[in-house]
């Protein structure tokens, strides 16, 4: 009789893109298992809903904090603050349970639905600015590293890309670029995908440095600064 292998469980959030997204899996003797998967669309209050959001994935999932032994999260690009919450929020629960975090970008992460796998796909983000983030992922499923384009230079991306697939929120412009690609509309990253590359290749995600891409709009003041001294 072959013995029953402990199922491992993940944890996955993503609040650098327009939602807040939380997700919890597992993995034992079969295929990856969901156990929850929301992602709430907003533009702001991430801090707010996180954390009754992951208190609910484990009590919907019906198992303690502790037995969740790793913890993924999206490093952008997207959002400074949305991205920055989910960071600090994944760091502090991961430090608090002594578990494993794994950094991934938003594009890899939309890039890696089941459907997508094992096939040529480029993620593309309409960042605004006229700004488009975008990351291609091989059928081999390596990643390169994710890129902003103008979209005056996005007809060059055609001499350096063949993608099968395009999808994100971009995608619609890179439409007219590779018009052979079939495009997914897509638009915040997979959990599932995330949980994925937290079972199988989890040493290639330990860089938890967030991609920001570009500069925040508040920058620090280069002003001289102003004493009061009473």
């Amino acid at each position: 009789m072959t013995a029953h292998i402990r199922d491992t469980y993940v944890l996955v959030l993503d609040t650098a893109m327009h939602a807040c997204s939380v997700g919890l899996f597992s993995r034992g003797d079969q295929a990856i298992t969901t156990h929850f998967s929301v992602s709430d669309p907003m533009t702001r209050g991430h801090q707010e809903r996180i954390g009754p959001l992951v208190a609910e994935a484990i009590e919907q999932c019906g198992i303690q904090p502790a037995q969740i032994e790793r913890i993924g999260v999206t490093l952008g690009p997207g959002s400074f603050t949305g991205l920055r919450v989910g960071l600090s929020f994944a760091k502090g629960l991961a430090s608090g349970l002594s578990v494993p975090l794994h950094g991934f970008s938003t594009l890899e992460a939309l890039a890696g639905a089941v459907c997508l796998k094992n096939r040529r796909r480029l993620a593309a983000y309409e960042a605004g600015r006229g700004q488009v983030y975008v990351q291609y992922v091989g059928a081999d499923n390596v990643a390169s590293p994710p890129q902003a384009v103008g979209l005056e230079g996005l007809s060059r991306l055609g001499h350096v890309y063949d993608p099968e697939i395009i999808t994100g929120s971009g995608a619609a412009l890179l439409a007219t670029v590779f018009p052979q690609a079939e495009s997914v509309g897509t638009a915040l990253p997979d959990m599932s995908a995330m949980a994925s590359l937290c079972f199988e290749r989890p040493s290639d995600f330990t860089d938890l440095t967030p991609l920001y891409m570009r500069e925040a709009d508040a920058k620090v003041s280069d002003k001289a600064v102003i004493r009061f001294d009473f």
